[in-house]
């Protein structure tokens, strides 16, 4: 017994493959849901960019052309456009990437619902931080970003100098603006579809004839309808994809996002003006009649 020493005690240290696993099952699923949204969220952003590229020629064609230098030239982009983007490839291409982007957007929204209601509860409100609006140079106003998506452009008050607010959209309807224009755009894309590309195959076999005095007997015929409904398909569209842009390329100050309101307010007024000029148009008795038969 009198070899017996008294030692101090020394913890024991279990390495990682002993010991018991630190993470809950509602940890994990939290790590699985923001790997979910993370994926999700480029597969939005990038697989949008076909769609944007014709977005542009389209644009080009319909609006920007016949606006400034007439109706003529407007049809000759809009037949240069049809060259490239009626390519059976190049337009399944096209209508794929508008397909995967509007469904990994919903699918991106209900994750991240579900996510705050695993992070909050049932309540599901989404806690806010008090950083969301970012002044990058002191006494510089036109440097203050938001980066809140529920806060959109930041609304007029923040072209105005009173700050930014959050949306109608997202304080009633649970949408950021850009999510609710991205829905708003798509009803409106289809009706524009089906009228312009669907409705002419239908009948026809293709859309070969649809061109601006298309356009024109539409509105020449229902004017106030169509006039209304093409400006709103514009205005809708030009925010909803500029706004996008901007998210992508994180362009959040004050300076940029009035640049993004004078854009969407130049384009909006092309459109009017172009959609004005079509009106002029004088159509054809026998393609009267058979536009007639794609929009009776």
């Amino acid at each position: 017994m009198t070899d017996l020493k008294e030692v101090a005690p020394e913890p024991v240290e279990l390495s990682a493959s002993m010991g018991p696993s630190t993470s809950t099952p509602s940890e994990n699923r939290h790590g699985s849901v923001l790997r979910a949204i993370g994926i999700l969220n480029k597969v939005q952003t990038y697989s949008v960019l076909p769609f944007s590229a014709f977005s542009c020629l389209h644009i080009l064609g319909v609006v920007i052309t016949p606006a400034i230098f007439g109706t003529e030239a407007g049809d000759d982009m809009i037949g240069l456009g049809r060259e490239i983007y009626h390519v059976p490839l190049v337009e399944y291409g096209i209508l794929g990437s508008a397909a995967v982007h509007v469904i990994s957007g919903v699918s991106l929204n209900l994750a991240r619902k579900y996510y705050r209601y695993l992070k909050y509860g049932k309540s599901n409100v989404k806690k806010r931080q008090s950083g969301d609006d970012k002044l990058i140079v002191p006494g510089k106003e036109e440097d203050i970003e938001v980066r809140d998506a529920d806060k959109g452009l930041g609304g007029i008050t923040s072209v105005l100098g009173a700050g930014s607010r959050v949306s109608f959209t997202s304080r009633y309807l649970g949408l950021s603006p850009l999510a609710f224009s991205g829905y708003f755009f798509l009803a409106l894309l289809t009706g524009h579809v089906y009228y312009e590309r669907v409705s002419p195959i239908v009948v026809d076999g293709d859309s070969s004839f649809v061109d601006l005095s298309y356009v024109a007997y539409s509105l020449q015929k229902t004017f106030l309808k169509t006039y209304f409904g093409l400006n709103t398909l514009v205005l809708v569209g030009s925010y909803h994809m500029l706004v996008g842009m901007n998210r992508i390329l994180r362009r959040f100050t004050l300076k940029q996002r009035k640049m993004t309101y004078k854009a969407i307010f130049v384009l909006a007024t092309l459109g009017a003006v172009s959609l004005w000029r079509i009106s002029q148009i004088d159509v054809l008795p026998a393609m009267a009649a058979k536009f007639h038969s794609y929009v009776p």
